[in-house]
């Protein structure tokens, strides 16, 4: 893998729980440009409004606004920014399904392997 085609992207990384949203900026920020946090998804909304992205990653579970409603608004807008969900659900779950219907891109299996976030961001992009 190029490392080096992922390290210009600036990202919008969308989780309500702190210390997981710390941990995983801190081990994936360092292989992208920009990494912009956001505590929930009405939060995230208003960053993506305001600035441009190349990629967002988000919960779905969170306060004031759910990953799910975020996505859907970010749709309204954007129909081809990647989307990653970070999720507790497995691929045969419901939810997933409807994700993919509303534009998730692709899903991650919580808690997140760092080394299958940077690939999956890597076969986004490339």
């Amino acid at each position: 893998m190029d490392i080096s085609l992922i390290k210009d992207l600036k990202i919008l990384y969308v989780e309500d729980e702190v210390e997981l949203r710390d941990t995983t900026y801190n081990s994936f920020s360092v292989f992208v440009k920009e990494v912009v946090v956001a505590s929930n998804g009405q939060d995230g909304f208003d960053k993506f409004s305001s600035d441009k992205f190349d990629l967002i990653i988000t919960d779905l579970s969170m306060p004031i606004m759910t990953g799910t409603d975020m996505i859907k608004k970010i749709r309204e807008v954007d129909s081809s920014i990647p989307i990653i969900v970070t999720t507790a659900f497995g691929s045969q779950n419901e939810e997933v399904e409807n994700l993919k219907k509303i534009g998730m891109t692709t899903y991650l299996m919580k808690p997140v392997d760092i080394r299958e976030l940077i690939n999956t961001i890597y076969n986004l992009v490339s």
